[in-house]
């Protein structure tokens, strides 16, 4: 499996498709934040406002205080997150597919669950360096704004870090799961930007709402990606350890569907 994982990190540090990735996180990032710090200041939105630019964000009160990981969770951790790691893993597993490299390690007999789990360590360390270099980017902006966002405690942001990633993680595998079942790069892509804009949910929320199963939805992904950054900064172990738990649920099933689809596969 090592050997596997050289070769998946070897071929991620190369591909071009990662590197676009990355610069655009962190040029839509540096957009999201300039809009967050005029939304959030009023002395910069009189200013404006006097030399003839109006600016405003719905449901953003000019008044109100966010804290540096509300700041990150409203600008990156959302729908932005779940859509890029989508697109890197699609892109990156389905170029395999392409060009006849899986076929050719599927053939020699590899095992196919090692197979998965080294495409899955190689993108969950692409999206840990991806969430650390956009972190690290909104501290150096809100440096340069001299702290206008309120810093949580070092603890806190650690922790959320860790949370996303291993909710990231969890992406990952659910991603790759799509792509060893749906082959098509066009039809992952359409699928990824399907689940991580919640257009699924306006579809799925009445029809469980009327059979009394809504609370199902408590339970997705997108939900605990959703509220991570009150569980974090108003801790319930309780929360945090079910909210892990059931995040783990989902990172095995989709191993083994991925695993269970690969070795009933012809090659």
């Amino acid at each position: 499996m090592f050997n596997m994982l050289r070769m998946d990190l070897k071929r991620l540090q190369k591909s071009k498709s990662s590197y676009v990735i990355f610069i655009l996180s962190i040029f839509l990032l540096f957009i999201f934040f300039v809009a967050m710090y005029i939304a959030l200041n009023p002395d910069l939105q009189s200013w404006m406002k006097a030399r003839g630019f109006i600016f405003q964000m719905d449901g953003m009160d000019s008044t109100q205080t966010l804290s540096f990981i509300d700041l990150f969770h409203l600008t990156y951790t959302q729908n932005f997150i779940a859509i890029l790691i989508g697109i890197v893993v699609v892109l990156f597993n389905c170029h395999e597919n392409e060009c006849g490299f899986s076929k050719n390690i599927l053939s020699t007999h590899v095992n196919r669950f090692y197979y998965v789990v080294s495409k899955i360590i190689a993108l969950s360390l692409y999206a840990l360096l991806l969430i650390l270099v956009c972190c690290g980017e909104l501290v150096l902006l809100n440096i340069c704004v001299s702290s206008f966002f309120i810093w949580n405690t070092i603890s806190e942001i650690f922790l959320y870090i860790a949370l996303l990633w291993f909710i990231a993680i969890a992406y990952v595998c659910m991603y790759t799961t799509l792509t060893v079942w749906l082959k098509s790069k066009s039809g992952c892509i359409g699928t990824v930007i399907v689940y991580a804009t919640g257009l699924w949910m306006a579809i799925a929320s009445p029809l469980l709402n009327f059979v009394g199963w809504q609370k199902i939805l408590d339970y997705t992904l997108m939900s605990h990606l959703g509220l991570l950054s009150r569980q974090v900064q108003n801790i319930d172990i309780n929360v945090i350890l079910l909210m892990l738990v059931n995040v783990l649920i989902f990172i095995f099933l989709y191993i083994l569907l991925s695993t269970l689809k690969l070795n009933r596969k012809d090659i």
